[in-house]
C-alpha cells in the first residue's frame, strides 16, 4: 500500500494528535507484547510462543517478574518486563512507570546489546517521552541489527512526523508497510492521510487496521476508536457514535472511547451529558487531554471555577510529566496558547516549541500566540505554514479566518470560514463556535 499524500480537536487537533501520540507510539510495544498472539495469524509467523496476556496488565507483569525469579539475567523476560511497564503507563496514566520501564530495557541492553525487542522498546520509550531525535537512534540501531524488523520504521515514522519532516516519514512508513502490512502500520498509514488532507483514505487505512488487529485486543480497541475520532471531525455524528459504542460494548472503561463519546454528545448540545461522561475519566485517568476537554465543558456551562480547576490540574500533570523525562514543550505551549492569561509567555513557549519541532501544529501554536499578542501578519505566516499540507482540520482554518479578519482581509477570512463549516462546524468543544464567529460577520 503506498502512503504517499495522494494515495489512498480535543481543544483542537494539536490536542488530537497528544492522543494519537500517546496511544499510537506506544502501540508498538503492545505490539511487541502480542507477537505471539498475531504473529500467528501471519504465514511466515516466526515468534515464540508466549502467554496470551493482555499487555499493561498486572498480570503481564507479574509473569515476566516471575520468569526473571527463575532466569535473572534473561535478556527476553527483561524486554518483555520493560514492554509490560509501558502499557502499564498506556493504562493508569501514572509516566512515574516510566522509570521502571528503562531500567527493565537497559537492563536487557546491557546484557545483549543488539536485543531486538528491547531495542524496540527503547525506541518507544524515547516516543513516549517525546525525545524524538533520540527515538531515531534507537531506531537506526534497530535496523542496523534488523532491517527487517517492521517496529523500527514504525519508531522511525512516529519520530519524523514529531519533528515535521513529513516527506521521510512517508519513505519510513512505506517500508513499514512493505515489511508487515497490519494494525500498526495501517493506522499510521491513517495519519499520515490525515495530514495531507485525505480524509476519505484517511478512514479506509484506519478501518484496514481494524479488520487486521485481533478484536478486544487493545490494538483492536485503539483503532476502531479512531475510526470514530475520523468519523467524528467529519461531523459524522452517528457513524461516530456507533464506532465508540462497539468499543465501549467491549471494554466499558476504555477511556479515549469514553472521551469521544463525550465530544459527540456535546457536538449535539448536551453538554451536561459529556460531562457526566468524562468526569469520571478525568478524575481515573487525570491526562490533560482529557482535563482540559473537561475544563472547557465547564466554561460552557459557565463555570469557570470548575473550569479553572481543571485547567490548574493539568498544569501540575504537566510539571508531574516533566520531572518524568518527557519534553512537554509543544503541549505546554499549545495549552498556554488557547487558555493561559499571560500572551507574553505563551509566545515564549510557542517559539521554544516551534524551534525545537516544526510540525503544522506548532506552527499553528505559534500563530495563534503571535496573534494573542498582536502580531498579525506573522501569525499569518506561520498559520499558512500550518496549513502547509493540506490538513482538513477545521481548528486551523478557524484560526486563519480570525487571524485574516484581524488583518482586514475580509475576503479571505470569509473563504477560510467557508472551509471550517465544509470540514466540521463543530471543530471543538465550543460546538457552536465557528457559527457563532460566522453571524458575527454577518
Amino acid at each position: 500500500m503506498a502512503t504517499t499524500p495522494n494515495s489512498p480537536a480535543l481543544q483542537r487537533l494539536p490536542r488530537k494528535a497528544l492522543l494519537w501520540l500517546l496511544a499510537a507510539t506506544l502501540i508498538t510495544g503492545a505490539a511487541l507484547a502480542l507477537r505471539s498472539l498475531t504473529a500467528a495469524l501471519q504465514p511466515d509467523a516466526t515468534a515464540p510462543r508466549a502467554v496470551a496476556i493482555e499487555p499493561g496488565a498486572l498480570d503481564a507483569i507479574a509473569h515476566a517478574q516471575a520468569r526473571l525469579q527463575r532466569t535473572p539475567n534473561d535478556p527476553d523476560a527483561l524486554a518483555q518486563l520493560g514492554i509490560a511497564w509501558l502499557q502499564r503507563v498506556r493504562i493508569t496514566g501514572d509516566v512515574s512507570l516510566y522509570a521502571y520501564a528503562q531500567s527493565a530495557i537497559d537492563r536487557a541492553l546491557a546484557l545483549d546489546a543488539q536485543h531486538s525487542d528491547a531495542l524496540a522498546a527503547r525506541g518507544t520509550l524515547a516516543l513516549a517521552r517525546h525525545d524524538f531525535t533520540g527515538a531515531l537512534a534507537w531506531a537506526d540501531r534497530l535496523i542496523a541489527v534488523n532491517p527487517y524488523r517492521a517496529a523500527a520504521y514504525g519508531i522511525r515514522t512516529d519520530a519524523l512526523v514529531e519533528l515535521g519532516r513529513y516527506a521521510a516519514a512517508v519513505t519510513a512508513l512505506q517500508r513499514m508497510v512493505d515489511l508487515r502490512p497490519d494494525a500498526e502500520s495501517y493506522s499510521r498509514v491513517s495519519y499520515l492521510r490525515e495530514l495531507h488532507g485525505d480524509s476519505n483514505g484517511a478512514l479506509a487505512a484506519m478501518q484496514m487496521a481494524v479488520s487486521s488487529a485481533v478484536p478486544g485486543t487493545e490494538s483492536w480497541l485503539w483503532t476502531l476508536t479512531h475510526v470514530g475520532h475520523l468519523q467524528r471531525t467529519q461531523h459524522r455524528l452517528a457513524e461516530a457514535e456507533a464506532a465508540y459504542r462497539q468499543v465501549l460494548a467491549q471494554r466499558p472503561d476504555y477511556a479515549p472511547a469514553i472521551a469521544g463519546l463525550a465530544q459527540v454528545t456535546v457536538a449535539h448540545g448536551d453538554t451536561s451529558g459529556a460531562i457526566d461522561l468524562l468526569a469520571p475519566v478525568a478524575t481515573r485517568l487525570p491526562l490533560p487531554e482529557y482535563l482540559i476537554l473537561l475544563g472547557e465543558l465547564y466554561a460552557m456551562q459557565g463555570d469557570r471555577a470548575a473550569a479553572q480547576a481543571q485547567y490548574d490540574l493539568v498544569r501540575v500533570m504537566q510539571r508531574l510529566n516533566a520531572a518524568s523525562g518527557m519534553a512537554v514543550d509543544l503541549e505546554l505551549a499549545t495549552f498556554e496558547t488557547v487558555h493561559g492569561e499571560d500572551a507574553a509567555t505563551a509566545l515564549t513557549l510557542a517559539q521554544a516549541a516551534y524551534s525545537a519541532r516544526p510540525t503544522i501544529y506548532a506552527a499553528d501554536t505559534l500563530a495563534w500566540a503571535l496573534y494573542r499578542n498582536g502580531r498579525y501578519a506573522e501569525a499569518q505566516r506561520y498559520s499558512e505554514e500550518a496549513r502547509r499540507l493540506g490538513t482538513r482540520d477545521a481548528v486551523l482554518y478557524l484560526h486563519a479566518a480570525e487571524i485574516a479578519n484581524a488583518l482586514g482581509d475580509d475576503a479571505t477570512a470569509q473563504a477560510m470560514l467557508e472551509q471550517v463549516l465544509a470540514i466540521n462546524p463543530s471543530p471543538s468543544p465550543r460546538p457552536h463556535m465557528a457559527e457563532t464567529y460566522t453571524s458575527e460577520r454577518r
